[in-house]
């Protein structure tokens, strides 16, 4: 099912909610129960292929509400301070897919057409 949140589309297969909102930003946290995350980097100018972070409890999406950045946050635990991992994603033009595909989660950008 595909999420209008912000200025964000999100196209999910797992429930998740917004633990904080501010004036400039949305923070939404994804539970995707300990599986491995796999991110298609082939569009990267710096991976091959794909980028993996096993065993990850939930997804932290922060979510700019007046542009089209996002920090992702790869968490160990149910509590920011458990992050290992982040980095930044614009998303303009795109939806953005979390998928539950049994072993392992898709995180995807997929571009919409214009």
């Amino acid at each position: 099912m595909i999420y209008n949140i912000g200025n964000l589309r999100l196209d999910s297969d797992f429930e998740f909610r917004v633990i904080r909102e501010s004036d400039e930003d949305i923070d939404i946290f994804v539970d995707i129960n300990y599986r491995s995350v796999d991110i298609d980097a082939s569009d990267s100018r710096m991976f091959s292929s794909r980028i993996q972070f096993p065993f990850v409890r939930a997804i932290i999406l922060r979510i700019d509400k007046e542009g089209y950045d996002m920090t992702v946050h790869m968490l160990r635990d149910i509590d920011l301070l458990s992050a290992f991992a982040n980095f930044e994603i614009d998303f303009s033009h795109s939806t953005i897919s979390i998928k539950n595909e049994y072993e392992k989660v898709s995180f995807n950008r997929i571009f919409d057409p214009l």
